[in-house]
């Protein structure tokens, strides 16, 4: 059975402590987005974004590197959300709404990089192959 949108949806989807409400058609974009880096990457991949499915069964490491690219994308947009709110700063007051909020926005799209990058290399034919 060829592995479906939904198997990697479910992946992405599972990296959340809470539910994250995302638009299907963002979900889809950031899928396709995946595929492609994916297919340049490491290996091509086939999907069909009209029947939302792959042209064979993906293991499930393969899914998986697909959603943490999709959540790697998710975090560098929430990097720009929390950057693009209000900050005051004058030379005698600096109000900023986010808190520790940048910070830990950053700190997070800096892990999702990093295991994206390990993922990528743990799939990489070794020099033995």
């Amino acid at each position: 059975m060829n592995t479906t949108a939904q198997d990697v949806f479910d992946s992405f989807e599972g990296m959340f402590a809470d539910k994250q409400i995302i638009p299907e058609g963002l979900e889809l974009l950031w899928l396709k987005k995946a595929v492609a880096r994916f297919s340049i990457e490491l290996d091509p991949l086939t999907f069909d974004s009209e029947n939302l499915e792959f042209s064979n069964e993906l293991n499930q490491y393969v899914i998986d590197t697909l959603a943490a690219f999709m959540k790697q994308m998710y975090q560098e947009r929430e990097v720009s959300k929390v950057n693009k709110r209000v900050s005051i700063v004058t030379k005698d007051i600096s109000i900023d709404g986010n808190g520790n909020a940048k910070s830990a926005a950053k700190s997070e799209l800096e892990y999702c990089d990093t295991q994206s990058k390990e993922m990528i290399f743990d799939q990489m034919p070794t020099a033995y192959s």
